[in-house]
C-alpha cells in the first residue's frame, strides 16, 4: 500500500449582522479578531452585509485579521449590499495582514449591485502583506 501526501486545510470564518429577504439586524463589535498560524489556511470574515431586501446596521471597533504562512486566503467582506439591500457600517481600524509567500487577500468594502444602498463609514483601514508572489485587492464604495 502506498501513501500519498497528506494536506490538512483550515478554514476559519466569522460572520456577524448580516441579513436576508426582510430581515433586520443591528450589531455593535468591539475587538473582533481572527489569527492563523501555517500554511494553506483560509480566513473570512463577513459583517453588515444585506441581501434581498434586507437592512442592516453595524458598528464595528478594532476587527483585525492575522495570517502567517504560505499558500493561505484572507477574506473580509464589510457592508455590502445586493439586490435592495440597505447596510449602515461605521468601521475604525479595519485591519487585515498576511505574512509568507503565495497568499490571497481580499477586502470588500460599502460596495452596492442592484438596486442596494451601502452608507459606509470608514476609518484607519489597512491591508499588509509581506513575501513574495501575493495577491491583495481591496474594493471600496463601488456601484454597479
Amino acid at each position: 500500500m502506498k501513501l500519498g501526501k497528506f494536506t490538512l486545510a483550515v478554514i476559519a470564518t466569522v460572520g456577524f449582522g448580516t441579513a436576508f429577504a426582510q430581515s433586520t439586524t443591528s450589531v455593535n463589535l468591539y475587538d473582533t479578531e481572527q489569527y492563523q498560524y501555517g500554511d494553506h489556511n483560509v480566513q473570512a470574515a463577513a459583517f453588515g452585509n444585506a441581501y434581498g431586501s434586507g437592512k442592516s446596521n453595524v458598528t464595528a471597533w478594532y476587527t483585525r485579521q492575522v495570517q502567517s504562512g504560505d499558500h493561505n486566503t484572507q477574506l473580509m467582506n464589510v457592508g455590502n449590499a445586493s439586490g435592495s439591500g440597505q447596510t449602515n457600517v461605521f468601521t475604525d481600524m479595519t485591519y487585515q495582514y498576511q505574512g509568507g509567500d503565495h497568499n490571497w487577500q481580499d477586502l470588500e468594502l460599502g460596495n452596492a449591485s442592484g438596486s442596494g444602498k451601502s452608507n459606509v463609514n470608514a476609518v484607519y483601514t489597512v491591508q499588509s502583506q509581506s513575501g513574495d508572489h501575493n495577491y491583495q485587492a481591496l474594493s471600496a464604495g463601488n456601484a454597479n
